[in-house]
């Protein structure tokens, strides 16, 4: 029985939903007062139409009174189609149904019975119903109980009138009219009010299910609220720990190499072979610095790009002479593949040659006496170029089940991996960030003992990537003083003495002593006339007064930061044509371009990369000095 009665409620659910028109269903207080009326106005006439048949078969001439009365009641039936079709008019439909309503009972009270009519019991229905349909607002308020009155006063005018009221049935024969209204009016009440409880008690549910989530998101918010916080330690630990070890690197590094350079001149084999591996375990440690600190850049959304032009025939060079060197350790031989017009592509150029070097890094790592190859295509896919970077060795090869675990973090192919190559796991990792960072994809094909190629596959034109640039407004007066001191007078009057007037000369301005002193080294050896200091207000002072060929500048320094040292120098006349380079343990190219830089160059300090900055800064002044002739 229960079964049947859940099955006839949920039929009737069904019904009632087909007429509410979609424009109403958007409002959710609005939905159940249309619910309600349709229920009433669908189940209301089967309750008062026995009244109706009683009086038919009692009256002896039930015409019009009794006629009038049915069609009365039988017009309910219209307003629920009326509704769907015409929803934007609930509110004078509901007016009207009552007004029918009311009709109806003062109708059938006037014929059968006046004031003592066992129909007026139904009058206390109007304003239950009016309060049902509309809510509280001003109809239910003011119109209804308004109307009301009319009518009641309009009920008994007309009895004034007459003085009486009909006597179609006699109040004797109507005892069983009296049972039926009051037992229909019942009934009526009982449905609407049982109706009117469960949707009171479903939102009740729905209120303690939204408190629920409430509390759900509030313990969300305090989770994702320390998450934040966590990650925000999590980064600030890594950013100062990996300045902290990249410094000292800078020393091990760049000592061990001065060293190197002269016991190969020495030809001191035995204290070459130790300071090789000095210098290898250096920058080990160094490279997975970098890689810790990139991937959590990456995982905290705070990765930028520096989107430009990249003459692709030139990085290839580079990537190549940088790869050269680790690829024949393993007796391997490179081949670079591509076509004689490979053109430009934009794209952040150093993490693209990041990616590539990891590849060609591993492909050295896990290749003995074989052949690496390096090739790059472009093709047009859907009126969209891509350009492709594969790396093809014969190695070792990967199986695919080991191959679907190699862009996870501090994964690799197989534990056994770890302990014959060494390795973090972290390199294709980062590099495969990296590259989806620039809208591309890095694949592999592989066949064990046969080889691998990863293939790196880019847009040719990136989109650019959007970054902020947090400068300060004021600087330090120290910093702006154009007094020189008397260090900067010396070292001018050193370079006036000077016989040799053609060295390059480079100012370095880095508050570590110790990396000063590693620089002057490093730039000696290699014909520079090297000016440090470690004073920012003396390093703008220098750089006014020398004109150096080159500014390396230091981002943390205590008093007064890198980037307003920049500022300064490109916002003054004096110095303002003065190529500056950043030097920096953090990546942060983009910024240093957008400030006037000319490159940024990491730490530790590559003397390489120097040198081919230097002779691309001389191959831009000679071309400016020509263009200038020929203005002439």
């Amino acid at each position: 029985m229960g079964i049947k009665f859940v099955s006839l409620q949920g039929y009737l659910e069904s019904i009632v939903n087909w007429f509410v028109p979609e424009s109403i269903l958007k409002d959710a207080d609005k939905t159940k007062n249309v619910r309600m009326f349709l229920i009433s106005h669908l189940l209301g006439p089967l309750l008062g139409h026995p009244i109706t048949i009683f009086l038919l078969l009692q009256d002896p001439n039930p015409w019009p009174q009794v006629y009038v009365l049915g069609a009365s009641l039988t017009l309910f039936w219209v307003f629920p189609f009326a509704v769907k079709y015409f929803g934007r008019y609930y509110e004078l439909l509901a007016f009207v149904s009552i007004q029918n309503l009311t009709f109806a009972i003062l109708w059938g009270a006037y014929n059968y019975g006046g004031v003592s009519s066992p129909f007026l019991i139904w009058v206390i229905t109007v304003p239950l119903l009016a309060f049902f349909y509309v809510g509280s607002s001003w109809i239910a308020r003011f119109a209804v109980p308004a109307s009301l009155i009319l009518s009641m006063a309009l009920f008994y005018f007309i009895y004034l009138n007459d003085n009486t009221f009909p006597d179609n049935i006699p109040l004797t024969s109507m005892v069983e009219a009296g049972l039926i209204s009051a037992l229909c009016a019942c009934g009526y009440v009982f449905m609407m009010a049982t109706y009117y409880t469960n949707i009171v008690d479903s939102q009740s549910e729905l209120l303690k299910e939204q408190d629920r989530h409430d509390l759900t998101l509030q313990e969300l918010i305090a989770a994702k609220d320390d998450a934040v916080a966590a990650n925000g330690a999590k980064s600030d630990f890594l950013a100062k720990m990996s300045h902290e070890l990249r410094t000292p690197l800078n020393a091990v590094i760049g000592y061990s190499e001065i060293l190197l350079e002269d016991a190969e001149l020495e030809s001191r084999g035995e204290d070459i072979a130790d300071l090789q591996k000095i210098s290898a375990a250096g920058k080990h440690l160094l490279a997975m610095v970098n890689d810790v600190l990139d991937i959590s850049k990456i995982e905290a959304g705070k990765m930028e790009l520096y989107i430009e032009e990249v003459d692709l025939a030139g990085f290839l060079n580079d990537v190549e002479f940088t790869a050269r060197p680790m690829i024949i350790q393993n007796s391997n031989k490179l081949y670079v593949e591509k076509d004689d017009n490979v053109g430009v592509i934009e794209s952040d150029a150093t993490k693209l040659r990041q990616a590539v070097l990891n590849l060609l890094s591993n492909a050295a790592k896990f290749t003995q006496n074989g052949r690496i190859e390096l090739n790059i295509s472009r093709e047009i896919v859907d009126g969209k170029e891509w350009v492709s970077f594969s790396v093809t060795d014969t190695g070792v090869g990967i199986s695919d089940e080991h191959a679907k675990l190699l862009f996870h973090n501090f994964s690799q192919a197989h534990p056994s991996i770890s302990a014959k190559f060494g390795g973090t796991g972290l390199g294709l990792s980062v590099s495969q960030k990296l590259i989806q960072l620039m809208g591309g994809e890095i694949s592999i094909e592989s066949q064990v003992d046969v080889g691998s190629c990863f293939t790196i596959r880019l847009p040719a034109h990136a989109e650019h990537g959007v970054g902020s640039l947090i400068i300060q407004d004021e600087m330090p007066e120290a910093a702006i003083e154009n007094k020189d001191t008397p260090r900067v007078k010396d070292i001018i009057a050193d370079l006036e003495n000077d016989a040799d007037k053609e060295i390059t000369t480079i100012v370095v301005i880095d508050d570590d002593k110790a990396v000063l002193e590693l620089i002057d080294r490093q730039l000696s050896k290699q014909g520079y006339k090297v000016i440090t200091t470690d004073s920012a207000q003396t390093g703008i002072q220098l750089t006014r007064s020398v004109q150096p060929d080159l500014v390396l500048l230091d981002i943390q320094m205590p008093e007064t930061g890198g980037w307003e040292v920049l500022r300064v120098l490109k916002a003054d006349k004096a110095t303002r044509e003065c190529p500056v380079a950043i030097l920096s343990v953090v990546d942060e190219r983009r910024k240093a371009l957008e400030l006037g830089a000319v490159e940024l160059i990491s730490k530790p300090f590559n003397v390489d990369k120097l040198d081919r900055l230097i002779e691309q800064l001389n191959k831009s002044r000679d071309e400016k000095d020509h263009l200038k002739k020929m203005s002439a």
